[in-house]
């Protein structure tokens, strides 16, 4: 995963999203209160579109989200790196998502060969991503 925004490592408890190049979830979830939360968003993979830009990337940082992480594209690159969030997405790709409204909340998703269950931790640095069951004391 590629690193993108002024947060180089973010942790918190994981909120789960599963879309497919669609983002009115993605955005749904980020007007709610982020309370140091982390957005694990699997987008399939793909890399056709991005499901996070940098409106969506700040409207996180103001509502008190700790980073986002991004099975798949982001864009507006600079503006996000400009934030004081972690973001963590595969690649970067110039073309908006659909807005169907298509996708599940809350659910658990797969990514990187690893389940990911809401509620669950996910730690991030330089080295990596991290994803615990519970809390760890660092």
């Amino acid at each position: 995963m590629e690193i993108y925004g002024q947060s180089r490592a973010f942790s918190g408890p994981i909120v789960t999203l599963k879309v497919f190049e669609d983002n009115v979830l993605v955005r749904e979830l980020l007007e709610t209160k982020g309370e140091g939360r982390v957005l694990v968003i699997d987008g399939g993979g793909s890399m056709r579109c991005a499901l996070v830009g940098g409106n969506l990337v700040q409207l996180a940082q103001s509502m008190g989200w700790a980073g986002i992480v991004v099975n798949g594209c982001i864009r507006d690159v600079d503006e996000i790196n400009g934030c004081d969030i972690g973001v963590r997405a595969l690649a970067s790709h110039p073309l908006k998502s659909n807005k169907k409204g298509n996708g599940e909340k809350h659910v658990p998703v797969y990514v990187a060969g690893t389940f990911i269950r809401e509620g669950e931790w996910l730690y991030a640095d330089n080295d990596g991503v991290l994803v615990s069951k519970f809390e760890l004391s660092i």
